[in-house]
């Protein structure tokens, strides 16, 4: 309750330190004559709502039989301020535990933007990184001020449960209800800026009741505090870039107190929980590139983030990483030639209790190029390594170690001919990709090709509003022991009928399949669509069909033969 309590007083103070800012600041009083002359309400925005059905016959059932959606995004204007909803709502509410249903709205007027309801915000990084919220904020930006504050819901309470029927949700994960808050001060412009954010939540113990082991759920708090700069020199073509975070993050509250905590940590109980559970985390990006005037721009990247860093403020984390990374670019032949390239390496491993280290070098470089006209020219190469070496003790294996080399290459080819009433494209795209597994143990068990490659032809006549595609693809796969061919046409032809402002599409494709040589059955899809608008209405049709069948024997013991059936009805308005 201490707690629940020192959360409540800094919320306060955070409110009101930006109501005095807001109060005396000269620009707010001005802002407030522009309500004058706005019309005093408009509302417009869009809604939706869809059926969409579903049978399948030869295997279970993918998905629900029938299912619908309403979905609207209102904009009410309110002498000149503007409050942008957004909500959907659908059956599945019955069934699981956070809602799918959600209503939130940040109106904003001048240099003010609220948040009210469900919204999600970032300040930092790592510290509030788009978490949802169920609660309220504000944002302030009155000339280069910029400030911001939310406090809210940022999970709800649910209760464990394992007594469903459904083999599908047989089991439902519990959540503790969890409070939290952000604020972020800083100063500063688009060409330079320097943010100082800080974020805190906490889990409501008596929420749910204390779930049970199975579950590995535990009540958490987090303090996480973070600073962003943006800088910019010789008219932003040097520029630098840096996000720092640091994370106290204590796994269990309700787990003991330290017997003899330090002064440090005595100066942290004021604040949050802090016992054997509690960790501290760092992390930190940091970018400098440099623009060459008509020639192009060098990228410069370090990023470290240590094992399990975490903030409650946002979803994931790629933590346990050091990486450097070189990025130029250049265009060249008055931008008739781009070239792109890449390349990093990282490592894991940061504090030394894994057995083993792995290191990462990737690569990459594409060219554009269009030196003849009409003709368009695209060539990509993409490389990832990936190996291990030994870190903690003396358990590890050279005969299980992962040493990987994927390579990629891959090329698009374009040609545009024709006049203006008949266009007509040719094209042809191939991909090649090859795991190389170094480790002399493995290798055999583990290499792995795979070469795609499509020719597709395109027509489309403009002044009778008809669009066609003709398409063929080729893809291999090999892996141990195993060669997979597919070869299959596609087919697809829309229409435009202006008066009716109606268009109506058809879709197919198939694929034949063969196995060691061997023919292995084919897939076949195809679908019919049909849309139509009417001033601010419109309304749209589509029907699926998937076909898959197996040839007598070989996969069709493991694999069993099915069609699948799909349908949307939709109907929108604009208002």
């Amino acid at each position: 309750m201490a707690f629940e309590a020192n959360y409540h007083r800094i919320a306060c103070l955070w409110l009101m330190i930006l109501t005095v800012v807001s109060t005396f600041s000269n620009s707010f009083a001005q802002n407030l004559q522009g309500f004058r002359g706005q019309k005093p309400f408009e509302i417009n925005g869009s809604l939706s709502a869809s059926l969409q059905f579903y049978t399948v016959d030869g295997i279970a059932s993918r998905r629900q039989p029938f299912t619908w959606f309403l979905t609207g995004s209102p904009v009410m204007k309110l002498y000149g301020m503007t409050f942008p909803f957004s909500f959907t709502v659908s059956e599945q509410e019955r069934r699981f535990s956070q809602p799918f249903n959600q209503y939130g709205v940040s109106p904003s007027y001048k240099w003010i933007k609220l948040h009210l309801g469900y919204r999600n915000v970032r300040f930092s990084d790592y510290t509030l990184a788009g978490a949802n919220f169920l609660g309220a904020g504000i944002e302030l930006n009155p000339g280069k001020f910029r400030a911001g504050f939310v406090y809210g819901r940022f999970a709800r309470a649910v209760q464990e449960d394992s007594s469903s029927t459904d083999p599908r949700y047989r089991y439902l994960r519990p959540s503790y209800k969890r409070i939290g808050m952000a604020g972020k001060l800083g100063y500063g412009g688009k060409k330079a800026f320097i943010d100082v954010s800080a974020f805190g939540a906490r889990d409501v113990i008596g929420s749910i009741p204390t779930p049970s082991l199975r579950s590995r759920i535990t009540p958490m708090e987090n303090l996480a505090i973070g600073i962003k700069n943006h800088i910019g020199f010789l008219k932003q073509k040097l520029t630098f870039d840096l996000d720092l975070g640091a994370s106290l993050l204590t796994r269990d509250i309700s787990g003991y107190d330290l017997e003899d905590p330090l002064p440090w940590q005595n100066t942290l109980l004021s604040v949050m929980a802090v016992n054997n559970s509690t960790s501290f985390f760092t992390a930190a990006s940091a970018s400098a590139a440099y623009s060459f005037a008509k020639i192009g721009s060098l990228r410069l990247g370090y990023q470290r983030i240590d094992p399990d860093y975490q903030s409650l403020g946002a979803y994931y984390f790629q933590n346990d990483v050091e990486q450097f990374t070189v990025s130029p670019s250049f265009s060249l032949l008055k931008n008739k030639l781009n070239v792109n390239g890449s390349y990093g390496r990282s490592h894991d491993n940061l504090n030394g209790k894994k057995l083993a280290t792995t290191h990462r070098n990737v690569g990459s470089l594409n060219v554009n190029a269009a030196l003849i006209p009409k003709l368009s020219i695209n060539l990509g190469y993409t490389n990832f390594g990936v190996g291990q070496s030994r870190g903690l003790g003396d358990l590890f294996n050279d005969s299980l170690a992962v040493s990987l080399v994927n390579a990629s290459y891959s090329g698009n080819l374009s040609y545009l001919f024709g006049t203006r009433i008949q266009r007509q494209t040719v094209g042809l795209m191939v991909n090649y990709q090859n795991t190389n597994d170094q480790n002399r143990f493995t290798r055999q068990y583990t290499g792995a090709s795979s070469f795609v490659s499509a020719l597709n032809y395109s027509h489309s006549h403009t002044a009778a509003h008809l669009n066609g595609n003709l398409s063929l693809s080729y893809v291999t796969i090999d892996t141990y022991g195993r060669k997979m061919v597919n070869i299959g046409p596609g087919l697809s032809v829309s229409k435009e009928w202006p008066k009716q402002k109606i268009r109506t599409s058809f879709t197919h494709n198939s694929q034949f399949r063969t196995t060691n040589g061997l023919r292995d059955g084919r897939v076949s899809n195809t679908g019919i669509s049909a849309s139509m608008s009417r001033k601010k209405q419109s309304f749209s049709m589509s029907v699926n069909n998937l076909h898959n069948r197996y040839q007598s024997g070989g996969d069709a013991v493991s694999y069993r033969n099915f069609a699948e059936y799909r349908g949307t009805i939709s109907y929108g308005v604009r208002f």
